[in-house]
């Protein structure tokens, strides 16, 4: 047999490719930041698979159905993290006691469909499917019915499969554990049967939805939590909309803690339940870009102060000034998937104007977007330094010390923003802050904050 190379260093161009093919098959962006990981899974298949070396192992993913399952073994590894039942246990409370009974109320149909997309092992979906039996005040045994998704069979193997370790169940209450689980003479779980038949698994790339046809059925809710913070702003708009078109009217979306539809899409409406934040589907038009729109210099659009009346909307600027028309080529270039060319072009904005924060801004919303969180970092202070009350800029830096492990530093920064929005604060001649209304700036720095 030929000995297995994993250790030969592997060629920058190699990776490169790689990353793009991961990116074309899940939509998955990998910075510069995630090489070494990359490259670190990559060796483990080599040695797993047996493979010579890399270049081996990329003829591999060029090999038909066995390239394409390969690739998503490969994707999964490279974004398999922590999951448990329950995972934010006051989502799910809310879901049961709260949210579920109102959805029921307004006339869905029942048992209400639910989607889980990017459902890993199963945990997520069931989950749902336990929150909807704890809180269905009918007495039903089938309040809802769950499709739950992942690319990699693996995960759905063992989501169908159902058992699982002591780990995975300590968020839940020991009545919960009682009630819908069994143990195993291994000292595991076995979900009971009233919340399997609740739930159906299949293998399904979130990728695939973004050209092919909308399924045949539409949802009254859709679970979506820490999948889309791995995709380009321009994959996440287009899967938004996906996710609008088939949500039922009035349904709703539940994101992941640090994920927003600020900038992405109008067409949802941020609502609160139980100290719970999610997205309720409206009717406004879908797939229409949040307009870049704003004052015609920085001191012109403030949020108004809460409990007075949103002002209009600002008119669309059709004479900005030259750094403000370089930084609205950078948003387009975002959106296109060239983050480097509009990090380039922001840079080019913030020499030409000294005093225009928005440039900084812009550059600090994308590299945190790819994982460089401490230049992130730095354009957000310098953002704040042209311009104090640009609070959009000081929320960019809260989320980048979050991110950093620097969570002390960050809950104290959120609070002083929260003291911040009670006043005047300025909104960016961006995408990302058209359409943001004080109430809605508000939650979303309440929800924010340390619980």
């Amino acid at each position: 047999m030929t000995p297995v190379r994993a250790r030969a260093p592997i060629p920058s161009e190699l990776l490169s490719s790689l990353r793009n093919l991961i990116e074309s098959a899940s939509g998955i962006v990998l910075g510069d930041a995630k090489l070494p990981h990359l490259s670190a899974v990559l060796r483990g298949r080599i040695a797993a698979l047996g493979i010579p070396d890399a270049p081996g192992y990329m003829e591999l993913l060029s090999e038909g159905e066995k390239g394409v399952a390969e690739r998503r073994v490969l994707v999964s590894e490279l974004l398999v993290g922590e999951t448990s039942f329950f995972r934010t246990p006051g989502l799910f409370q809310a879901f049961g006691k709260a949210i579920l009974p109102e959805l029921l109320e307004q006339g869905f149909v029942h048992p209400l469909p639910i989607w889980c997309a990017g459902c890993a092992t199963g945990e997520e979906a069931y989950s749902v499917a336990i929150a909807a039996l704890e809180g269905s005040s009918r007495g039903n045994a089938a309040p809802v019915r769950v499709r739950a998704t992942d690319l990699h069979p693996g995960f759905i193997d063992a989501a169908r499969e159902g058992i699982y370790s002591e780990q995975a169940l300590r968020n839940l209450p020991g009545r919960i554990r009682e009630t819908w689980f069994t143990s195993t003479e291994d000292g595991r779980y076995r979900v009971k049967d009233a919340v399997r038949r609740l739930v159906d698994f299949e293998v399904g790339n979130l990728v695939d939805i973004l050209s092919g046809p909308l399924p045949s059925a539409r949802y009254a809710g859709i679970f979506c939590r820490n999948v889309m913070i791995y995709f380009r702003s321009d994959t996440t708009r287009r899967l938004v909309q996906r996710f609008h078109e088939s949500l039922l009217d009035g349904g709703v979306l539940f994101l992941g803690h640090s994920e927003t539809l600020w900038g992405i899409s109008d067409a949802f409406r941020l609502e609160e339940r139980e100290k719970i934040f999610y997205y309720r589907k409206t009717r406004a038009e879908v797939g229409r870009p949040c307009p870049a729109t704003g004052p015609r210099s920085p001191g012109d659009a403030v949020a108004p102060r809460p409990g007075t009346r949103p002002a209009e909307p600002p008119s669309p600027v059709t004479d900005p000034s030259p750094a403000m028309k370089l930084v609205h080529s950078a948003e387009r270039l975002a959106d296109e998937g060239r983050m480097e060319d509009a990090v380039a072009i922001c840079r080019q904005a913030a020499a030409l104007d000294p005093g225009c924060p928005e440039p900084e801004y812009l550059m600090a919303f994308l590299l945190r977007g790819n994982g460089r969180h401490a230049e992130a970092l730095y354009h957000a202070e310098r953002a704040l330094e042209r311009d104090p009350l640009f609070v959009f800029a000081d929320m960019e830096a809260a989320e980048c010390l979050g991110e950093m492990g620097r969570a002390g530093e960050a809950a104290l920064r959120w609070k002083g923003i929260l003291r911040a929005v009670e006043g005047d604060v300025r909104l960016p001649r961006l995408s990302v802050g058209s359409g943001i209304s004080p109430h809605m700036l508000r939650q979303y720095v309440l929800s924010r904050l340390p619980r």
